[in-house]
């Protein structure tokens, strides 16, 4: 009887764990999809370096926020082991943030400054980046810049796998728990706190796609030569759309390092944070947050249920599970670009607060031919008796 229950308990502990992992990767992988739909589906910008922006979210906390908390917690009498050199970084960060953790528990304020402090400065470097990024490569083909901005994903790596003082080198360093004043669940409050923030970033984004800022992107993306002609600064407009999305993109890395309390380079690999974030985009339908939302609920909820059953699925495949990711991740893009190009939910045609368009589709225009200029008509009368001629 006990061992029955015992295993009822556990299957529902499970389950609201799969439901928090959810709710958490959630929140993390709207941020960027709502992002990278900002620069693609409606400036058509294709920036296949969003694991650069990520990242930088979480060295931010571990190469920053960290030390700021350690030169805190210090000023406040609690001795800590010496972390100055390299070695004593990497080896005394887990005794030392346990430290910083006790002293949190009391002092829930520190907690959540720590926490603003390094979004705010997240997203301040994350914009630097988006700028770095655009010098060399707003002015060039589609093609190009997605290769470019793949290489400077892979090079953000290298930096931090080479570089202790960053995150750690290969082993990764701890990270305070921010929340540690809460008495529950950690995740459950770190997912709750990123859901709202993937909220707010969701307000941002529309009242910035319904402004007539939004409708010069969209004007951009369908054609460029006619914004050029205008007088339309189209690289600086494709500039600026970088460095705001790069800055919102730099969020999740901050989330996500506070989530599992460590930053390692590992964590923010290419293919995790773009190439499942572009099959997001692609399977909802570029162009609309609605299709954002469902696209990435959909492979989130897909890809969570994979890592949690892959002991069912490595009965019955024929290839070690380690590669079923990847595979479902090329499969599932070829198939919704043969498809469902489009998406799920295509995109609406734009629609701005305060037109009638039925009235200006009834609307009847008079004209009166007779006061117009004669000489205008003859003389095109001529020029195509003249062409024709010819």
């Amino acid at each position: 009887m006990l061992a029955v229950i015992g295993s009822s308990v556990a299957a529902i502990t499970g389950m609201s764990r799969l439901i928090v992992d959810i709710a958490m990767y959630f929140g993390l992988f709207v941020i960027v999809a709502m992002a990278l739909n900002f620069q693609y589906g409606n400036a058509g910008i294709p920036n296949f370096g969003c694991a650069v922006q990520v990242i930088v979210g979480g060295f931010t906390v571990s190469g920053i926020t960290l030390r700021l908390a350690y030169w805190l917690v210090e000023k406040a009498g609690i001795q800590l082991l010496p972390y100055q050199t390299a070695y004593d970084w990497l080896y005394n960060s887990q005794l030392n943030v346990v430290a910083v953790n006790n002293y949190l528990k009391t002092h829930p304020l520190l907690g959540v400054s720590l926490l603003l402090f390094s979004i705010a400065v997240a997203m301040v470097l994350g914009a630097v980046i988006g700028w770095v990024i655009s010098v060399p490569a707003i002015r060039l083909r589609a093609t190009y810049l997605m290769i470019t901005l793949i290489t400077m994903a892979d090079a953000s790596q290298i930096f931090g796998r080479n570089i202790p003082y960053i995150c750690g080198g290969t082993l990764g360093i701890w990270i305070p728990n921010v929340f540690a004043w809460y008495p529950g669940d950690r995740g459950v409050i770190t997912a709750v706190v990123t859901l709202a923030i993937g909220l707010i970033c969701f307000f941002i984004f529309r009242t910035m796609l319904n402004s007539p800022y939004g409708r010069l992107m969209r004007a951009i993306r369908e054609n460029e030569v006619t914004c050029l002609s205008v007088g339309k600064n189209v690289v600086g407009i494709r500039r600026n759309i970088l460095m705001f999305a790069s800055a919102i993109t730099a969020i999740p890395g901050v989330m996500t390092a506070y989530y599992y309390s460590y930053v390692v380079d590992a964590m923010y690999q290419r293919a995790y944070w773009t190439y499942w974030s572009w099959l997001m985009l692609i399977l909802g339908g570029p162009g609309n947050n609605a299709g954002t939302f469902l696209g990435c609920a959909l492979v989130i909820a897909m890809r969570r249920v994979i890592i949690v059953y892959k002991w069912f699925f490595d009965k019955i495949l024929f290839f070690p599970i380690s590669y079923f990711e990847q595979i479902l991740l090329g499969v599932l893009l070829i198939v919704v670009m043969i498809f469902r190009p489009d998406g799920l939910i295509p995109e609406k045609l734009l629609y701005i607060p305060g037109v009638n368009y039925t009235k200006l589709v009834r609307e009847r225009v008079k004209v009166d031919w007779r006061t117009a200029p004669k000489m205008k008509f003859a003389g095109k009368r001529r020029f195509s008796l003249k062409f024709w001629r010819r």
